[in-house]
C-alpha cells in the first residue's frame, strides 16, 4: 500500500486548503505534491512587516469611518453565519443569503448546515452514528495587507441593479476543531482554513453573494461537512476519542429509508452514541463499513505505537467515502486505484507539529478482507505518527517502506508471500539495482507496486539486520532529511555504512530470502 505526497496520502496525499500546507498519501501507491492554494494574507516576498508611513511628521490617524463600517457590517455577517450554519434553522440561513447568490452555493451551504444543525431534522443514521458536532466553527475576518480583489463587471452590475450599495471580496478565516458525536470529541488543535467571501451591503444590512470563484480565484477546498449526509461514530482509542466519518450510498439509502421516517424527520427515541440502536437491522454497505472500521482502529493504533512509540496522538479521523467523487473531493486528487490517503492541513517540522490529519478510505476499501483492511488502517496511522518529523521531500522508500512494513507485520508466513511481484522477479534473476525512485511510486505508474513491494523489503531487511529500534531511528535521521545528500550522510551514520553498502547488503538479503 502506499501514498501520495501532500495537496493531502496507502502514504499521504496533500490538500488544497486555502494558504495551509497540505499532504496527502495513498494507500495504491502515490503521492500528490503539497500545494499553497491562495496567497498569504501579508503581500509581497519580502520577510519584513508592511507599515504604513506619512509625508509629515504629525501624526496621523489611521481611522477610516468607512472602512470600519464595512468591517464591522460584514463582522456581523460572519458571526450570523456561523450560527446559522452550526446550530440556526434554514430561515436564518435564508435571512443571510443574497439573492442572486450561486445555487451551487446556497446547495452547498444549506447541506453544511444538514450536516450540523440540530436545528434542521433529518432521518436517523442506524449503524453509521450521529450528527457532527464540531467543537469550533467559526468565520472571522482575516487581516491582510493586500490590494483589494474585485468581482467582474457583470456581477457589480447585477448587485448595483438590486439596490447594494457597497461590495467586498473580504479574506476570511475559518476556524475549525473537530468534535465528534458529542464534544470536546477527539482531542485536536484549531485549524485555520483562509479562503475569500463575497459580501454585498444594502443600507446597513450585509448579504453573502458568492465565495472565491466569483472574484476568479480558485474553489474553496471541500470539507467533511460539505458533502450530504455526514455522520459520526466515536471510538474509544490508546490516546482518547478517535473519529469515524462516514457518507452513505444507495443501497444504505435503502436500508434507512425502508421502515424509517420521511425525509425532514426524525424517528422517536434515541440512539447510542456511534451504533446502532438495540435490535436494530438497518444496514448497508456505509454501516457495515463503519463497523469494521470501530472493530479494526483501537488495535491498528495500537500496533503502529508498538513501533514508533506513543509520542503521537493515538487517536485518529478515519472518513469511509461512498463514492469515487467524494474521495476526489476531499483529498484534491482524480486517484482511482488507491485505498486510501492520508491528509493533513498544516505541518510544522521545525516545531515537531501537525495539524487536521485525516485518514481517508476510497470507496475500493470497502471490498477488502478484514485482514487487508488492518493492513491499510496500519500503513495510514503510521503515516499519521510519522508525520510531524516526515520532511515533504523525504524519500519514498524510507516512508512507504516502513509504512508497509508496520502494516504487513505479522500477516505472512514468508517474504515472498508480503511481496509477490518482488520475488518473482528475483526468482527470475531480476533483482532491484536500487532502491525505488519517487516516481516508480505513483499509482497510475505500472512499476507502483512493485515500488511499495521493494519499499517494503527495505523496511524488513534494517528490522531483520540491525533490530526495529535502528529502523526507527533510520525514519528519524532520514526521514528529516531534505536532500538526498543529507539523507545518505544520515542513513550512514544511523547504520554504520555507506548508502553503497546498504544497497549491496539489502540485494543479498533480497536474493536470500525471496528466492
Amino acid at each position: 500500500m502506499g501514498g501520495l505526497r501532500p495537496r493531502w496520502t496507502m502514504g499521504g496525499l496533500r490538500p488544497r486548503w486555502a494558504t495551509l500546507r497540505t499532504g496527502v498519501t495513498t494507500s495504491a501507491g502515490a503521492v500528490l505534491v503539497v500545494t499553497s492554494l491562495l496567497i498569504t494574507a501579508c503581500g509581497g516576498d519580502g520577510d519584513g512587516v508592511v507599515s504604513g508611513t506619512s509625508s509629515s511628521s504629525a501624526p496621523v490617524s489611521t481611522s477610516n469611518v468607512y472602512l470600519d463600517q464595512r468591517s464591522q457590517g460584514v463582522t456581523q455577517l460572519l458571526d450570523a453565519l456561523s450560527t446559522a450554519l452550526r446550530s440556526g434553522t434554514p430561515d436564518q440561513l435564508a435571512a443571510l443569503l443574497d439573492p442572486s447568490i450561486n445555487p451551487a452555493l446556497r446547495a452547498r451551504l444549506q447541506t453544511v448546515q444538514d450536516n450540523l444543525s440540530s436545528a434542521v431534522r433529518r432521518p436517523d443514521t442506524p449503524g453509521r452514528g450521529k450528527r457532527l458536532q464540531l467543537k469550533e466553527f467559526r468565520y472571522q475576518l482575516a487581516p491582510t495587507e493586500e490590494v483589494e480583489t474585485l468581482v467582474g463587471a457583470d456581477v457589480q452590475a447585477r448587485l448595483d441593479q438590486q439596490g447594494s450599495s457597497d461590495t467586498w471580496v473580504a479574506p476570511v478565516e475559518l476556524h475549525v476543531a473537530l468534535g465528534g458525536v458529542s464534544t470536546p470529541g477527539i482531542d485536536e488543535d484549531e485549524v485555520v482554513i483562509d479562503t475569500q467571501l463575497v459580501a454585498a451591503r444594502y443600507d446597513d444590512t450585509w448579504k453573502l453573494v458568492g465565495d472565491s470563484t466569483l472574484a476568479g480565484e480558485p474553489a474553496p477546498p471541500t470539507q467533511m461537512w460539505d458533502l450530504p449526509a455526514l455522520a459520526v461514530a466515536d471510538v474509544p482509542t490508546a490516546g482518547g476519542t478517535s473519529v469515524i466519518a462516514s457518507y452513505p450510498d444507495g443501497a444504505d439509502d435503502s436500508a434507512a429509508t425502508s421502515g424509517a421516517p420521511a425525509p425532514n424527520s426524525v424517528a422517536p427515541g434515541s440512539v447510542a452514541p456511534g451504533s446502532a440502536a438495540p435490535g436494530s437491522t438497518a444496514s448497508g454497505p456505509t454501516a457495515e463499513m463503519v463497523a469494521r472500521i470501530r472493530s479494526l482502529l483501537p488495535g491498528a493504533i495500537a500496533a503502529v505505537s508498538a513501533f514508533w512509540g506513543t509520542g503521537w496522538p493515538q487517536r485518529s479521523v478515519v472518513v469511509s467515502t461512498a463514492a469515487d467523487d467524494q474521495f476526489h473531493a476531499l483529498a484534491a486528487s482524480a486517484t482511482d486505484t488507491a485505498a486510501a490517503a492520508t491528509i493533513y492541513a498544516h505541518l510544522d517540522l521545525s516545531a515537531g507539529s501537525v495539524t487536521g490529519q485525516r485518514v481517508l478510505l476510497t470507496p475500493v476499501a470497502r471490498d477488502l478482507p478484514a485482514p487487508a483492511l488492518g493492513v491499510v488502517l496500519r500503513h495510514e496511522l503510521t503515516h499519521v505518527a510519522t508525520r510531524a518529523q516526515t520532511a515533504t521531500t523525504a524519500p519514498m522508500w524510507l516512508t512507504e517502506g516502513v509504512a508497509e512494513y508496520v502494516g504487513r507485520k505479522g500477516t505472512y508466513t514468508r517474504p515472498a508471500d508480503a511481496a509477490p511481484d518482488l520475488a518473482a522477479a528475483v526468482q527470475a534473476g531480476d533483482t532491484p539495482a536500487d532502491l525505488p525512485t519517487d516516481q516508480q511510486f505513483s499509482v497510475d505508474a505500472e512499476s507502483s507496486r512493485m515500488a511499495y513491494q521493494s519499499a517494503w523489503s527495505v523496511a524488513t531487511f534494517v528490522a531483520a539486520t540491525f533490530g526495529e529500534p535502528r529502523l526507527r531511528a533510520l525514519y528519524v535521521a532520514v526521514g528529516a532529511s531534505s536532500d538526498a545528500t543529507r539523507a545518505d550522510a544520515a542513513l550512514s551514520a544511523t547504520l554504520g555504512i555507506t548508502r553503497a553498502q546498504f544497497v549491496a547488503r539489502w540485494r543479498a538479503w533480497l536474493t536470500a530470502e525471496l528466492r
